[in-house]
């Protein structure tokens, strides 16, 4: 009875020294690189960096030849996406956190501007991105403020790319935070 009482703590001891390891990967980024420095604006929710080409995380924004209408004119509303992303930009060094490449081999992350905000967050909060996988309270508050796409009619971009040949998006998962991330490495999520 010792013996099996012994090897259970052992197996718990271990149980927990293996969740704590995964648990510290998950906080530091899945082994992401960080990136910092000047970018410039592919479109609204794409950048090139330091020779890379990153795709932003969560959010979707018009594609560049994308229209919409507002006040029952046209607005170019994927040129003022890439427009205020470029703003954005402007203001000096970025930080990205890097978590993968997609289909295209472009960098999947998600980068703060050089005042520490993260820039999906604002892109979708000022109305010029859907949430895609994340940013979901931000685009709540866009909507009940009617900023930028709310107060227009438009496509959602994926919808149109589809309409217009162009090639699809995959959605990008919302990160599960400490919680959400100690159920899923343990499948229970």
């Amino acid at each position: 009875m010792g013996l099996s009482r012994r090897a259970r703590d052992v197996g718990v001891a271990v149980a927990i020294l293996a969740l704590t390891a995964l648990i510290v990967a998950r906080l530091g980024g899945e082994g992401g690189e960080t990136l910092t420095g000047t970018a410039r604006a592919a479109d609204g929710d794409t950048l090139t960096l330091d020779g890379h080409r990153i795709r932003l995380l969560g959010f979707d924004a018009p594609e560049l030849t994308q229209m919409c209408r507002r006040d029952g004119a046209e607005w170019r509303c994927g040129a003022a996406a890439r427009s205020r992303m470029a703003e954005l930009l402007r203001a000096g060094a970025i930080t990205c956190r890097t978590r993968g490449t997609d289909k295209y081999g472009r960098w999947l992350a998600r980068c703060d501007g050089a005042d520490g905000a993260d820039l999906g967050e604002r892109m979708v909060r000022e109305g010029l991105a859907v949430a895609y996988g994340g940013y979901e309270d931000e685009e709540q508050f866009a909507r009940a403020e009617r900023k930028g796409l709310w107060g227009a009619q438009f496509e959602m971009p994926q919808e149109w790319r589809r309409m217009n040949g162009r090639p699809q998006e995959e959605t990008h998962d919302a990160e599960p935070g400490l919680l959400g991330g100690i159920l899923e490495t343990l499948g229970l999520n």
